[in-house]
């Protein structure tokens, strides 16, 4: 076998080369849809050389099952990113949890979540306790309270809970409800499990969970900086 470059890289064995270009760029994608469409164009290069330069009926049916597999679950994403249009409060915690994420993985995510709405004083976490679910604003307000004191407060697009959800602790504060709030909570153990059985969703979640941490602090330390100086 000829493996020297000459021969690995002539112009007839660029098209080869190509499809496997292709492959290996969408299986980088984090886009369900780019994947699928850059794999279907992958298959059509490597079935083209597999008819016109290789003569492999092999090789071109195979690459023939591929496309059309992946054409199919094309055709999937497209038809679930055109059903019902996600309501305000749905984005709110798409753009929270997932943002610029696949269509897809946003239904199955809010499938997991259900909306709530609880009146003012309501104590949605107590210090010292176990939180049994992550829960994130989509409406309202909250204030959060640490040893009887206030430290801080939370609306919309906020998470709470998050904190005790990854390190599986008890809570470190308390968050009471101070105005008529509307947010959608998950349940712990259940969405632990399916970001473990997907971890490119749990990385996008966790770095999503840091922003909106740091945020959250830049707030608390203003209010404090704004306190000292009155």
């Amino acid at each position: 076998m000829d493996l020297s470059a000459e021969n690995l890289f002539s112009a007839g064995k660029l098209v080869g080369h190509l499809s496997y270009v292709l492959l290996v760029l969408s299986m980088m994608m984090r886009s369900m849809t780019w994947l699928r469409v850059i794999a279907i164009s992958a298959g059509v290069t490597s079935g083209t050389y597999g008819y016109f330069g290789l003569n492999d009926p092999v090789t071109v049916f195979w690459e023939t099952v591929f496309v059309l597999t992946n054409l199919v679950q094309l055709v999937i994403i497209v038809f679930e990113n055109r059903k019902r249009a996600l309501s305000e409060e749905e984005r709110i915690v798409v753009n929270a949890l997932l943002p610029k994420a696949d269509m897809r993985a946003v239904r199955r995510i809010l499938k997991l979540g259900v909306m709530r709405e609880v009146p003012p004083e309501t104590v949605l976490i107590k210090q010292g306790e176990m939180v049994p679910e992550l829960i994130v604003m989509t409406r309202g307000a909250v204030q959060v309270e640490k040893d009887g004191r206030i430290i801080g407060a939370c609306g919309e697009g906020d998470f709470l809970g998050e904190m005790s959800f990854l390190s599986g602790e008890p809570a470190t504060a308390t968050v009471m409800v101070t105005n008529p709030a509307h947010y959608m909570s998950f349940e712990r153990s259940r969405f632990r499990v399916f970001l473990d059985r997907n971890p490119d969703i749990r990385h996008t979640v966790e770095a999503s969970f840091n922003r909106n941490l740091m945020a959250k602090l830049v707030r608390t330390s203003h209010a404090v900086g704004g306190g000292g100086k009155q």
